[in-house]
């Protein structure tokens, strides 16, 4: 049966008044405990949550609300199951954020689980992310005008193998399946072969100091190996259908190849390989490695405090410039996009500017590989003259039409295909043989006379370029980094950089959660949240503070009084308290 309580409910007597001293009780109104009993519990899932359960019959479950707060909780801070536990029966701020009666309550860790295995089913972690990120930016007024742009790399759950150990531990994986379910089918193969994978993990393969040509065999065995396996099993329908043949498959796919009938070991792999057969949804990404990644958009603007307003959760051999369309789409979907946003110049491309303008962004990004054409361009020109480009001619910015070069002088014909999104500048010789910009000017000559074609995007990438050397916008392209130091806040606090769990949905779970829970985190710094924090739970009743201070100063017999003078209205107290 469905257990709700709703948060915003007001009490008579707050049941927290003897349990905090003064100073306690002032420290917990200002930190996270009260912005979560005021702001967040009322925005978690819990209706969503009890979809898993009969509105009437059978025992009661859990407050709903406080369950869907713990995971949250359990993320933000980095708990297991049982610190959360621990922290749901015994420590007196969770218990006051999650709206719990002290002493009553009971949890075990596989109730917890079961919680959190419908969460993940209803993927409700990206969802809860950004209910909580719109309420805070609301409260908070925060200007989402202006946000920067980034990734980060996150480590799942999973060891990381070189190639020979992973094709080996993915046979050997195999190999215990069919031992479990087909033992008949086990006993028939090789003794040779079933020997190589009966050792541990730890010792598969694990030679020391072996050479290459011994560690070449010893791949080209492993492959051999799978290749048997494959073609032994294929038509057996209840151990091909597993999870452990499939992988197999794939990874002999992707590392391997027959040739003349031969197996042949691939040079390398691609990044969206299989990484460990126990974590099928990683990635692999040349510069950080094994995983996932994180984008995160983070206003700076004007404000107290900044937050993460959105988040979008990849593999790591995805790409950041692919990543622009889908993460401005989601601040779209939910009314944060931003006027201008600052990325590095993995973001930058031409395609991904123009995109951002025709959703009302401008994408502010360094231009890439814009150093070395420079220098390479000062290689070629022999004069001391800083060399010219494309931006330099005059452009008509309501026609498009380039009216002079760089030395003021009339093109002879300018040619523009607004289908290939071309221009072709023809100039007269005498006008450049004169030109004392010549020799840094890119004309070419074509016969008898001098051309000039490029693309708009090159104008275009020219015309960053040569912005991008300017002061102002140095000056407006260091906000960027700001958002560095948040990813290293993220890993240190939350510790989203590693997790405990692997697979793309408990991983994007955690990682929704964690953005969430440092947004928490960070809003707690605002004092004039505070204050509206303060209102909030005074209009609920929770005026504890301002009597646990009378009950501190004041005997038992004057409390009634005291209470009645504290307060705009009387409070009837029992004869029992």
């Amino acid at each position: 049966m469905r257990h709700f309580i709703d948060p915003r409910q007001g009490v008579l007597f707050d049941p927290y008044d003897g349990l905090f001293s003064p100073l306690a009780r002032q420290r917990l109104e200002a930190g996270w405990p009260a912005l979560f009993r005021a702001v967040v519990l009322e925005l978690m899932p819990a209706k969503k949550l009890g979809l898993h359960y009969h509105p009437t019959l059978g025992r009661p479950t859990k407050e709903l609300h406080a369950m869907a707060g713990l995971l949250f909780l359990q993320e933000t801070f980095d708990w297991t199951n049982a610190d959360a536990v621990e922290a749901y029966l015994f420590r007196s701020d969770v218990q006051f954020a999650l709206n719990l009666q002290t002493g009553v309550d009971e949890l075990c860790e596989r109730t917890l689980e079961r919680y959190r295995e419908h969460f993940l089913d209803n993927e409700l972690g990206a969802q809860t992310m950004h209910a909580v990120t719109g309420r805070l930016v609301e409260l908070l007024e925060l200007d989402i005008s202006r946000q920067r742009l980034d990734s980060t790399h996150v480590f799942s759950a999973m060891a990381s193998f070189g190639r020979t150990r992973l094709l080996g531990v993915t046979v050997q994986r195999f190999l215990a399946q069919v031992k479990r379910h087909a033992p008949e089918s086990y006993a028939a193969l090789p003794e040779a072969l079933r020997s190589r994978y009966a050792v541990s993990v730890g010792k598969l393969f694990a030679a020391k100091k072996a050479s290459a040509e011994s560690k070449a065999k010893t791949l080209q065995q492993v492959a051999e190996d799978m290749r048997d396996l494959i073609e032994r099993f294929a038509e057996d329908a209840d151990l091909s259908s597993r999870p452990s043949y499939q992988a197999l498959v794939r990874v002999f796919g992707e590392h391997c190849e027959i040739v003349a009938d031969k197996v042949q070991v691939r040079p390398k792999s691609t990044g969206s390989s299989l990484q460990n057969p126990s974590d099928p949804d990683a990635t692999y990404d040349g510069h950080k490695g094994q995983g996932y990644q994180i984008q995160l958009a983070e206003t700076c603007g004007d404000g107290e405090v900044q937050l993460l307003v959105g988040a979008l959760v990849q593999t790591a051999a995805e790409h950041d410039a692919n990543a622009l369309k889908p993460l401005l789409e989601q601040l779209d979907q939910n009314g944060r996009l931003p006027e201008s946003a600052l990325a590095d110049t993995a973001y930058g491309s031409d395609e991904n500017v123009q995109l951002a303008a025709k959703m009302g962004v401008e994408l502010v990004s360094p231009v890439a590989g814009a150093k070395g054409e420079e220098s390479e361009s000062a290689l070629d020109t022999p004069s001391e003259l800083e060399p010219l480009s494309v931006d330099d001619f005059a452009l008509d910015e309501r026609s498009g039409i380039v009216s002079a070069c760089p030395s003021g002088k009339i093109p002879l014909a300018v040619v523009c295909d607004a289908k290939a999104e071309t221009t072709t500048i023809e100039m007269s010789p005498e006008d450049c043989h004169s030109c004392p910009f010549f020799k840094a000017c890119p004309m070419e000559k074509k016969g008898r006379k001098y051309e000039l074609r490029y693309s708009h995007k090159q104008r275009r990438l020219e015309e960053r370029r040569r912005e991008q050397q300017t002061v102002p916008f140095e000056e407006r392209y260091a906000t960027r980094s700001g958002l560095e130091s948040t990813n290293g806040g993220l890993k240190r606090r939350t510790g989203l950089g590693q997790l405990r769990v692997r697979g793309l949905k408990a991983v994007a779970h955690a990682l929704y959660l964690r953005v969430a829970g440092w947004n928490l985190l960070q809003a707690t710094r605002s004092k004039a949240l505070q204050a509206k924090i303060q209102a909030i739970l005074a209009a609920r009743g929770l005026v504890g503070r301002v009597l646990a201070r009378i009950v501190v100063w004041k005997p038992h017999w004057q409390i009634v009084g005291s209470i009645a003078t504290a307060n705009s209205q009387a409070i009837r107290v029992s004869p029992s308290w």
